[in-house]
């Protein structure tokens, strides 16, 4: 019998066991190898976060960003490993101080660098922004979330944060913010927001020992990412979420850093402050309360509150509102946008979850504020951006303040929220044809009349005069009148000592945790603030306004709205500010290690108060 021949293989056939040889192969590798992985093509989109500059606080690790320290190690975005225990031998460059890798609470000795670089398991970049105003990054669709984390648990996570949503798929974090000034929507294109917009004001509220901006940048699958990319050796980055390219248009600034991982940009240039615009005080005839006389009235100095008093009361952290106040928009001003910003006085407001309604236009936004660390060093005035409206003048339009706040339970009996004046800053007009003629009367101390000549103390003068295509420009400018630099320092507090790695579900207790802060306690003891913020140095000094404002009238009105308040100041008032702030959280910056719990790696380099490197744990998408 005759053996049939074995036919040779084809080269479909060969081609097929080529594959499943690479599959068997790529199978069986060491775990511990990392495969080079092709470029992924994505296009920067990311603007600074701040005006200015700040510090480098703390980096992105690409060894495991989950917070978890069980791997004992750092990898920067240069891809250099730093180690908690010294390597041997000990690689090129500069050694540590003492010997010592390991700084403590996951910071190591970079030999590169020459400097501690924070943190393991950190899982975004950390700038040293002390209670200044925060940016889109880029431009967004969806505002995913705005408000506390948990507002039954003040330390926990980024506490205040605002997380926005862009167009390209990826996620923006800001966390541990002190306000915030736009609200969350919940559908895809629900929001229009420019990358450089103001979305509130830099903090430390949750898992923060200091001031500072946690910004963090999750990609379309929901990971965390370096947005500086990666520039270690191709393919060897041990993050395999992460994209090779840089998602930065323009880096931010952080030359107030000695030493940095990260490249440096130029500064964005804060505005000027912005005219004063309309100013509603808690004693002016658009001003009301609900019910009447709701509030406790409070007679301060100058340098305190508006024109020298405010109200406040206890708040409440459930039910509804039992006592509002409410700052009216003026009657017959020109529709458009305005900027809303609301005062916060120096003593009396301790709350730390105060919510403010916006209603404008037919439709109510809120914003929460945490009034007990304003005012402060880098906000001296006491007066805080609430984000910008659409006003159509024409309504009944307000801003209200009641007394349901976000407070921890346990603590709110020993609080106060407060109420004093609020501005309308007109930042974008509409045309408008004006039918009459508006009525503004600030305060009953004050006389508005097309020619004032008001008493010494204050000369307030909106030049109204719009014409069928108004661009209106009250040329109301900002006096000594308004200004005054309190020294009441934020209640203080025990820092924080909520987990580096809390659980992804708000926990409505404050329950003790391992110290997350990089400058550390390790029993965590919360001590509510106090129920007052009178501060205990005697005031001394006095200011006399004597500015006076003239109406700017440049538009010949086919139709002419004449501002004819009436009434007539009596009193004479001084003001009298006589508190000068103290600096907060301003320490130096010092990287020898040591077993102190009170060093920390704030720059001597900085602008503006020192703000902190601080872990922080990322909450769940929401």
């Amino acid at each position: 019998m005759i053996k049939p021949r074995p036919r040779p293989l084809t080269g479909f056939v060969l081609l097929i066991i080529a594959l499943l040889g690479v599959v068997l192969f790529n199978g069986l590798r060491p775990t511990w190898q990392v495969s080079a992985r092709p470029a992924q093509l994505v296009t920067a989109f990311l603007y600074p976060p701040f005006y200015g500059r700040a510090s480098e606080e703390s980096i992105f690790d690409h060894s495991f960003p989950d917070y978890s320290t069980s791997d004992s190690k750092v990898v920067t975005y240069q891809g250099e490993t730093l180690n908690k225990n010294c390597p041997s031998p000990r690689p090129a460059g500069t050694a540590p101080p003492n010997g010592l890798c390991d700084y403590g609470y996951g910071g190591y000795w970079s030999y590169q660098l020459g400097a501690y670089i924070f943190y393991n398991g950190h899982d975004g970049v950390d700038y040293g922004v002390s209670y200044r105003p925060l940016l889109a990054a880029a431009d967004a669709t969806q505002v995913a979330y705005a408000g506390w984390y948990n507002p039954q648990d003040h330390r926990s996570n980024l506490g205040i944060y605002v997380r926005l949503k862009h167009a390209n798929g990826y996620d923006t974090w800001y966390g541990h913010m002190s306000a915030v000034a736009i609200q969350s929507c919940a559908t895809v294109n629900c929001a229009n927001i420019a990358h450089g917009d103001v979305i509130g004001t830099s903090g430390t509220t949750g898992n923060s020992s200091g001031p500072h901006l946690h910004f963090r940048v999750t990609s379309p699958l929901g990971k965390a990412i370096d947005p500086y990319g990666w520039a270690g050796q191709v393919g060897l980055d041990p993050w395999a979420y992460n994209q090779r390219e840089s998602l930065w248009v323009q880096y931010p600034n952080i030359s107030a850093s000695t030493a940095n991982v990260y490249p440096s940009g130029g500064s964005l240039v804060e505005p000027s402050a912005p005219a004063l615009g309309y100013l509603v005080d808690d004693f002016d005839n658009r001003f009301d309360q609900i019910p009447a006389d709701c509030w406790t009235v409070i007679t301060t100095s100058a340098a305190n509150s508006q024109y020298s008093r405010l109200l406040a009361t206890e708040p409440i952290t459930s039910g509804l509102d039992t006592c509002k106040a409410r700052w009216k928009m003026p009657l017959g001003v020109a529709a458009g946008i305005y900027q809303i910003y609301a005062r916060i006085p120096a003593i009396h407001a301790t709350s730390e979850g105060a919510i403010y309604y916006i209603l404008h236009d037919g439709r109510t936004d809120s914003v929460v504020l945490n009034q007990a660390v304003f005012p402060n060093s880098s906000v001296p005035d006491g007066w805080v951006y609430l984000g910008k409206y659409y006003f159509n003048g024409v309504s009944v339009e307000y801003v209200q303040l009641g007394n349901k706040t976000q407070d921890v339970t346990t603590a709110a009996s020993g609080l106060e929220v407060a109420a004093d004046a609020v501005r309308f800053v007109p930042l974008i007009m509409a045309p408008v044809t004006p039918t009459d003629t508006p009525t503004i009367t600030l305060t009953p101390t004050i006389t508005l009349t097309p020619s004032i000549t008001p008493t010494p103390t204050i000369t307030l003068t909106p030049s109204i005069t719009p014409t069928p295509s108004t661009t209106l420009t009250p040329s109301i400018t900002p006096t000594p009148t308004i200004t005054r630099t309190p020294t009441r320092t934020p209640t203080p507090r025990i820092r924080p000592t909520d987990t580096r790695w809390p659980t992804l579900t708000p926990s409505s207790t404050l329950t003790p945790r391992p110290s997350d802060t990089r400058v550390p306690t390790r029993t965590p003891t919360i001590i509510p603030p106090s129920s007052t913020r009178v501060p205990t140095i005697t005031r001394t000094a006095s200011k006399t306004p004597t500015a006076s404002k003239t109406p700017t009238v440049s538009r010949t009105p086919t139709i002419t709205r004449t501002v004819i308040p009436s009434r007539t100041s009596t009193p004479s008032r001084t003001l009298t500010p006589s508190r000068t702030p103290t600096p907060s959280r301003t320490p130096t910056l010092s990287r020898t290690p040591g077993p102190s719990p009170t060093q920390t790696r704030w720059p001597t380099l900085t602008v503006r108060p020192s703000d902190t490197r601080v872990p922080t744990r990322t909450p769940t998408p929401r």
